[in-house]
Parts: structure tokens; sequence; C-alpha cells
């Protein structure tokens, strides 16, 4: 389940949690998630938010082995995990920022590769990935600026057979009929952050925990556009 999912169902955790602390009080308009929808294959477009949760739902619909190439930048050492995995990588410098940039090449197993996204799923996978007929493209093997927009930063395929795991886990609110007929869908997510709630005793004795830990008060508001019918949805959260 996507972090979008998880605020909409009230079924937030800690990863949903990792997923807002970077924002501050605010609007904070997100690059389109796409959805386009043929017979044959389904693509799935959106902004570096969406990297990782279009990872995981390709990984989980995968049936044949993956091949994943491409890098994990991170101020924190993941070497543990990746070796605990048995996947191999190479740790390079990454300039003018801090920790390094992991380079993976490497086939998984459909279980080995969703086991991999989901123990390193804090960090950005900015990982090309192929398996059958599914796979993943991203745009750099870097992060953008912070705060700039890049759209269709990351683009999924999925084949066609797979439309109802894509209803599910990325069209869950909108009714089953007026997606009937739909061939492309567009979604713009705004998060409307209206207070940071810190603990003011532990802000004391630990300001960057406390920061880490605060939680974001808010409204979620998803814009979805179905070949012109436009659907308006608002999620109230506290993560």
């Amino acid at each position: 389940m996507n972090y979008i999912k998880q605020i909409a169902t009230k079924k937030v955790d800690s990863e949903t949690h990792e997923a807002l602390v970077r924002y501050g009080k605010g609007d904070f308009v997100k690059e389109e998630l796409i959805i386009t929808i043929s017979k044959k294959n389904i693509r799935i477009q959106g902004g570096l938010d969406m990297v990782n949760p279009i990872q995981r739902f390709v990984a989980s619909v995968c049936t044949e082995d993956a091949h994943y190439k491409g890098t994990i930048p991170t101020a924190k050492d993941v070497e543990t995990e990746l070796d605990s995995l048995g996947v191999g990588y190479e740790a390079k410098r990454r300039y003018g920022k801090s920790g390094a940039k992991y380079e993976i090449d490497t086939p998984l197993s459909p279980a080995k590769a969703l086991e991999f996204i989901n123990k390193l799923y804090e960090f950005y996978l900015l990982l090309n990935v192929k398996s059958g007929g599914n796979s993943i493209k991203v745009k750099k093997q870097d992060t953008p600026k912070i705060g700039s927009l890049v759209p269709k930063f990351v683009t999924g395929e999925v084949s066609g057979e797979h439309l109802d795991k894509v209803k599910e886990e990325f069209l869950f609110d909108v009714d089953a009929s007026t997606l009937s007929k739909a061939k492309k869908i567009t979604i713009t997510h705004t998060i409307d952050v209206e207070d940071i709630i810190l603990d003011e005793k532990l802000l004391k004795s630990d300001p960057l925990k406390a920061r880490l830990e605060a939680k974001r008060k808010g409204t979620l508001r998803r814009k979805i556009d179905i070949g012109g019918d436009v659907v308006l949805k608002e999620y109230e959260f506290e993560v």
C-alpha cells in the first residue's frame, strides 16, 4: 500500500510518517500521477515521491526474475542491508552530497525482489527494472534538487492483466463504473500541512529527534481527472 492510500484509508504507520517528514507547513502540489490504460499494458507515471510505491507495486505483480539496474543514493550506510539480501553493489562517492551512491546491477527472483524493495523502502530506489512484460524506468540516477518538481520522473509498466490491481492500489477511491472505459487518468495530489505537532519535552532534550518524530497534521487533496470528468477527494491526516 502506498502512502497516499494509507492516508486515505486511515492505515497510517511509520512508513507514512517517513513520506511526510520532509514537509513544513504549507500547501505542496506534487507531480501528476498519470495512469494510461490499454489492452496490452498499463503505464503508471509519477514524480520522485512515487518511485518507491511504483517499485513495490511492480515487484508485487512480477512472476518472472527481474533485473535491477540503477542506484540508491543516501547519506546512510545500507551495506549491511544489501549484504544480508545477497545483493551485489558498488558504493561510489556522491559529488557535492554526503553519503554514497550504491550502484546495483543484479537479477532477483520475484520473492527476493519484493523483500529487497520492502527492506530498503525508506531510501530512494532509483532503479530501472525489467521482468517479462513489466518494467520501470527512472529519469535520473540521483535525487533532484530539494523542492524541485520533475514530472514523469518514474515510469512503470505492467501487463494489462493487472488492471484490477492497479485500480486497487492507485484508484481505490474512484467508482468502478467511472473507470470502465477510461484510457487515461491524471491525479494531482496536494498535501496541505496545517500544523506540526512537536513533543515539547523531547524538543528540549533532543531537538533533532523531536523534529524527526514530529507529526504533520493537515489535509490530502486528490484531484482525479478521468477523461475530462473530475473527481475531488479530501482526507484529513495526523501522521
